[in-house]
């Protein structure tokens, strides 16, 4: 049992009819892992989300029926290895991405458990393709023998959003789960050492931090979430371990400026923007805070030139997807 993977707590999975897929191509995800459905959904091929698979291995008939020739399984929800199996018996492709870093794997045993069933799976025939969405990590799982891919996740596209009403301030957002990775306490209190008012996702439950001015928002549906977030000045997702992370890419395409730690390889291709939107002190609540505070001076023109980028990193990842699933 993967005991470190998050669980959700919310009803079981209703039936979900098989949307069409005119190219062949069905994504499957997890409906509660907030990142992986956001990079599924931005990938543009057609998706069935369920929270095990389990409950649609029984489908597997009617995915035929609808014209599915490969499934892609992201993150690899429970019952992945059962579905995979099912899939790959009735003739199907089965591909498999993760969503994980291997700084990841030495502390959180069900990610490394997920990953080795991938390749394990690949190795045996049963999938045929496992890509990884961490920058740096395909090249060194080739060297011990396993044939790993890259994809960068896509940029997502975002309706016109209406912002929420917020209190008048500077209002942070670090709507991240926390977890030991996330980093949640060192950047509230960045967060408060400035003044800022910092809105979270969930309250991390450390008893010296202020209960004053912060906002828990919860485990929102995405579009409300998005319209707290379209309302923030400024985002954190300072984090000790990331891959390619959705939330950085849609707070900048909603106008929001967002300091990320340097786990990533979001904006290294601009030395300039890549020092006005990184901290490297990521367990530093005054590092955080003077990169933050000169973030928020520059947002006139980090905004543009980060969206100039992510432009960039949506075309290479269309093409690195495109690669790897219609090859």
């Amino acid at each position: 049992m993967r005991k470190s993977r998050r669980r959700s707590q919310r009803r079981p999975d209703e039936p979900q009819s098989i949307p069409a897929v005119p190219e062949g191509v069905l994504q499957v995800c997890h409906p509660d892992w907030r990142g992986v459905r956001a990079s599924t959904h931005a990938f543009g091929d057609p998706v069935l989300e369920a929270r095990d698979l389990s409950a649609v291995i029984g489908r597997v008939a009617d995915m035929t029926e609808a014209g599915v020739d490969t499934v892609v399984i992201q993150g690899w929800p429970p019952n992945s290895t059962a579905f995979a199996t099912a899939l790959s018996a009735s003739g199907m492709r089965v591909l498999a991405v993760f969503h994980s870093s291997p700084a990841q794997h030495g502390v959180d045993g069900g990610e490394a458990e997920a990953v080795n069933e991938m390749l394990e799976l690949h190795r045996s025939g049963v999938v045929s393709g496992v890509a990884t969405i961490k920058a740096g990590v395909a090249g060194s799982l080739r060297s011990l023998g396993y044939d790993v891919a890259h994809i960068g996740n896509r940029v997502p596209k975002l309706d016109t959003i209406t912002p929420a009403s917020v209190v008048e301030g500077t209002n942070v957002g670090i709507f991240l789960y926390p977890m030991w990775r996330k980093n949640v306490t060192t950047q509230i209190l960045a967060a408060h050492s400035l003044g800022w008012r910092p809105f979270v996702m969930d309250d991390p439950s450390v008893p010296y931090l202020s209960r004053n001015d912060l906002t828990v928002c919860g485990e929102l549906p995405r579009d409300e979430f998005l319209t707290i977030l379209a309302a923030m000045d400024l985002t954190l997702n300072v984090t000790l371990s990331e891959c390619h992370p959705m939330q950085p890419m849609e707070s900048y395409r909603l106008g929001v400026p967002c300091l990320v730690s340097r786990t990533s390889d979001l904006f290294i291709e601009d030395p300039v923007l890549y020092e006005l939107t990184t901290v490297d002190q990521m367990d530093n609540p005054d590092a955080i805070a003077d990169g933050a505070r000169r973030l928020l001076a520059n947002r006139g023109e980090v905004v543009p030139r980060a969206n100039a980028v992510l432009d960039a990193i949506d075309r290479r990842s269309a093409g690195q997807w495109r690669t790897f699933v219609r090859r």
